[in-house]
């Protein structure tokens, strides 16, 4: 995934219904110091309520614009 696309969330959360959708505006790589423990990316999405909230790719799944009809 990344900066500028379309998720819809796979699990809700605090303020986020699950199924609703965001844009992934900033992504960042967490560095892990840890043996074994991988390195993963944070992601910034912001909702249609207009506020940016933060989730790891558990929680969002890149949605193709095609699928939704206006």
């Amino acid at each position: 995934m990344q900066v500028g696309d379309l998720v819809k969330f796979r699990r809700g959360s605090v303020g986020v219904r699950q199924g609703s959708l965001g844009l992934i505006v900033e992504q960042s790589l967490q560095t892990t110091t840890e043996p074994g423990r991988d390195n993963y990316f944070i992601y910034d999405v912001q909702t249609f309520d207009g506020r940016v909230r933060r989730f790891t790719h558990n929680y969002i799944k890149k949605v193709t614009p095609g699928l939704y009809s206006t």
